[in-house]
């Protein structure tokens, strides 16, 4: 993600934020899953008090990536279970049947896919994760999933819905 994102911001001359945060938590994860927890720890701390200071801006920038990707939806597009992945899919779902459902799904996938990262990453190293790290894990990153899903959706929806009234008005 981290190259993505530096990639994004030098091709598109956007903030290269995300990229710095991508980075810092890839070497705060390498260095705790190395055996210097201290140090990793130490790297989550800066990328706290980073997300503490930049939030607004942050927010922002992933607000405008949202809206950007979801340009063009039909709500006749039809729901594919193969297209899940595809922030299209949930933008369709939000539109057809509300950004508070589309949230919480989008957020329950995104949940299921960190624990199942979590749970091969056990599997295939000496790190022992146990339900006391990953229930509040899972909670953490499902109830901040679906806080930032349900504003994006919300406003895309207000947005659509404008969009149509507006084109109803003046054909």
């Amino acid at each position: 993600m981290t190259l993505y994102n530096l990639k994004k911001a030098t091709s598109e001359e956007t903030s290269y934020l995300p990229a710095i945060f991508g980075l810092l938590m890839f070497a705060s994860t390498l260095l705790i899953l190395l055996g210097q927890s201290l140090i990793g720890s130490f790297g989550f701390i800066i990328i706290l008090l980073l997300a503490l200071f930049y939030s607004k801006t942050i927010s922002d920038m992933r607000m405008k990536q949202f809206m950007k990707g979801m340009e063009g939806i039909e709500t006749t597009s039809s729901l594919a279970l193969k297209d899940i992945l595809n922030l299209r899919f949930w933008g369709v779902y939000a539109l057809t049947k509300g950004p508070r459902k589309a949230a919480i799904g989008c957020s329950l996938f995104q949940t299921g896919f960190m624990l199942f990262i979590f749970v091969v990453m056990t599997l295939f190293s000496d790190i022992s994760l146990n339900m006391l790290v990953l229930v509040p894990a899972a909670i953490v990153i499902f109830v901040m999933g679906w806080y930032e899903y349900e504003s994006i959706f919300r406003k895309y929806s207000e947005q659509r819905a404008m969009k149509s009234s507006t084109e109803q008005e003046h054909p």
